[in-house]
């Protein structure tokens, strides 16, 4: 509910500040009131329609994309079960403990955790299968914010347009008001289309396409934990794990989760991602 009352407040401040001070600071491509409205405005809305839980999530999401590099992740990961892998056929399951305070990945610990604690195949597939399905709902989340954002500011700045050519029309008999009134027209518009097309769209297309990369890497985890339980030979983990690296250089080909039993779903965690 908070987030309702702070989008409405601060979608009627921005239109009320472009109403009453359009165009007093007009110079050239700069005219601060249209870019009040655009960037504040479609926020609000999001607001209106989102928690705030919701919203700063998708910030934190799209931060963490400036901090990662999924290559790397993968290549270590990979060297790591299957060293992993080679350690537990010569000592066992145990000397899995030692391995586990090194890996940064949360998946894999998590994983690791649950074969030294003795779950089974089954029960393993099925805990990982639903952290990876969560973590795809946060960058559903995510992508249908950004997507909403790109969608609402030329809406915005067509917003602002009318209000321009309004205050323009209601100033036909000074000419010295016709010019920022016109820009106010203008230039909401150019914002506008600037932050849905340039902005917020391609951030959402990145963080889907980071979305299916990271899938294809969960997937490629929770396959090599189970690989480590069923104390596989090196040379099959490798083969397992080379199927999905390959994978993962083509995010439009994104795998199921696999379910309990062995089987895959028919409908991929990827599919929330729109």
């Amino acid at each position: 509910m908070m987030s309702i009352i702070v989008g409405i407040c601060g979608f009627a401040w921005s239109l009320w500040f472009l109403i009453f001070h359009g165009g007093a600071k007009f110079q050239g491509f700069w005219e601060p009131s249209a870019a009040v409205l655009l960037g504040i405005a479609p926020i609000a809305v999001i607001l209106m329609s989102h928690s705030f839980i919701d919203f700063f999530a998708g910030l934190r999401t799209l931060l963490s994309l400036a901090f990662l590099n999924q290559k790397k992740e993968i290549n270590q990961i990979s060297n790591q079960l299957s060293t992993m892998s080679s350690a537990v056929r010569n000592e066992g399951i145990g000397v899995l403990a030692k391995y586990k305070p090194h890996l940064a990945n949360q998946l894999f610990k998590e994983g690791v955790t649950l074969i030294l604690s003795s779950f089974t195949s089954d029960e393993i597939r099925h805990n990982l299968t639903a952290k990876i399905n969560g973590k795809q709902t946060q960058f559903s989340h995510a992508v249908n914010l950004f997507e909403s954002l790109g969608k609402l500011c030329p809406g915005m700045g067509l917003l602002g347009t009318i209000i321009g050519l309004v205050q323009m029309l209601s100033n036909m008999s000074d000419p010295s008001k016709l010019g920022p009134s016109m820009a106010i027209a203008l230039l909401t518009t150019l914002y506008g289309l600037i932050l849905g097309t340039v902005v917020y769209q391609p951030i959402s297309e990145k963080i889907a396409i980071y979305a299916e990369k990271t899938l294809q890497l969960d997937l490629m985890i929770l396959e090599g934990v189970l690989l480590l339980k069923e104390k596989k030979s090196q040379a099959h983990l490798r083969d397992v794990l080379n199927t999905y690296s390959h994978e993962n250089t083509k995010p439009g080909r994104t795998q199921g989760v696999a379910r309990e039993g062995g089987q895959q779903s028919d409908s991929p965690p990827r599919s929330r991602v729109s």
